[in-house]
């Protein structure tokens, strides 16, 4: 006849490490998902160095490219200032018509084009915008607030640059721009 044992120690931990690693694996997959991107939490720097920047001063249209005497510096400053961001969601912004219209008429802003897509790496959806716009003087200005877009179409949310420092002196450096 077959006789019942009771066990002499109770397992405890092997089925709490199992839960706390099912607990991480779906978190992850979540997040994976929610981003778009299996290696979120990689985070991280990214060349965010434009291929092209139009300057709208009030109503005045400036493109500068590659060859330009002034888009070396301004490239570099646009690099240093949005390589990285500082929220850790989008802000809940949007940047429609009414605004664009504004801007090409009135107030300062930045049109940053670029043929590859930026690919930052955040624990929300970011996208892999192609342009970006940086409000400079007017609506949605001095927050260090930047919208990022694709095709001409700009996406709702806003992200905010970790130092915008090196993109106003360099505006204001090379007379594009001088702070109030």
């Amino acid at each position: 006849m077959y006789e019942l044992k009771h066990p002499k120690q109770i397992r405890i931990l092997e089925p709490f490490i199992f839960f706390v690693v099912a607990i991480l694996v779906i978190v992850y997959a979540i997040s994976a998902l929610n981003t778009g991107d299996w290696l979120w939490f990689m985070g991280g720097t990214v060349d965010a160095t434009p291929d092209r920047i139009v300057i709208w001063d009030h109503g005045q249209k400036i493109v500068l490219q590659p060859g330009h005497e002034d888009f070396n510096e301004l490239a570099t400053a646009v690099h240093e200032s949005l390589h990285d961001f500082s929220n850790t969601d989008i802000i809940s912004l949007g940047f429609g018509e009414d605004t664009l219209t504004y801007y090409e008429s009135d107030g300062v802003m930045l049109e940053l084009f670029y043929n590859n897509p930026v690919p930052y790496r955040a624990s929300f959806r970011v996208g892999k915008p192609t342009q970006m716009l940086v409000p400079i003087e007017g609506r949605h200005a001095g927050n260090d607030y930047f919208f990022r877009g694709d095709q001409g179409t700009w996406w709702f949310g806003a992200m905010r640059m970790a130092d915008p420092e090196p993109l106003y002196t360099a505006l204001s450096d090379l007379g594009y721009w001088q702070p109030n």
